[in-house]
């Protein structure tokens, strides 16, 4: 018969053989997945890197525009996009599926390559707590794919086609009011002083008399006036 000692060295056995967790063995991605050059300043690269956040509707919780770091926490990840490691217990091994409150987090970098052009970088961290039989369960940093923050660079990239400094055109007419009508004369005379001119007759009083004896009008064809009635 089995001893107190022996039932309890097999049941501890048993425990220790019913559920464990192995680390994830998945390769961080490569810097190619991660980061991408963008023909924009600095400046245009972190509106462009904002446009994308808000498209994914990514809540961000840390912003430094001096640093170039914007810090976003994302929606629940699955094993699609990371490795959580993998469970063995007494019906085999599977993957460690990510819990309902499993934490994705973006973590966006942006530096200026030169005048013209910009690093924009994408880091993720994923984060599960793992269910393991018959154990307390455990936080799991997992390792990702590599598969969102290439989705992400590729919307930087073609957000980064898209912006551009605002332009501000002149009126359509302020050209025409600028410059001086075709049919102007610019080289014509300057008109003569009033000065000069006021001794000269007006058109209009033209066979008047300002004095003297000779007749007003000079006219022939024009019919008498009757004679004006006695007092």
């Amino acid at each position: 018969m089995f001893s107190v000692r022996d039932t309890m060295l097999a049941l501890l056995a048993a425990l220790s053989a019913a559920g464990c967790i192995y680390p994830p063995t998945t390769q961080p991605p490569p810097d190619a997945h991660e980061q991408v050059v963008i023909p924009l300043p600095y400046d245009l690269a972190w509106d462009a890197v904002n446009h994308v956040i808000a498209q994914n509707a990514l809540r961000i919780q840390a912003t430094d525009s001096n640093a170039g770091i914007i810090e976003t926490v994302g929606p629940r990840f699955t094993l699609h996009d990371a490795d959580c490691g993998r469970i063995k217990s007494v019906v085999g091994t599977y993957p460690a599926e990510p819990e309902m409150n499993a934490s994705t987090v973006y973590t966006f970098g942006v530096h200026p390559r030169g005048p013209e052009a910009s690093v924009v970088q994408v880091l993720a961290t994923f984060n599960s707590p793992v269910k393991v039989p018959l154990r307390p369960t455990t936080d799991v940093d997992c390792i990702s794919h590599g598969i969102q923050e290439s989705n992400l660079l590729r919307q930087v990239l073609a957000q980064a086609k898209q912006t551009h400094r605002p332009t501000f055109n002149k009126p359509p007419n302020s050209e025409a009011a600028a410059s001086p009508p075709e049919n102007s004369e610019p080289n014509h005379p300057a008109s003569r002083s009033t000065i000069e001119r006021s001794n000269e007759t007006p058109p209009s009083t033209s066979g008047f008399s300002m004095g003297g004896t000779h007749h007003l009008l000079e006219h022939s064809n024009l019919p008498d006036l009757p004679p004006s009635p006695a007092p």
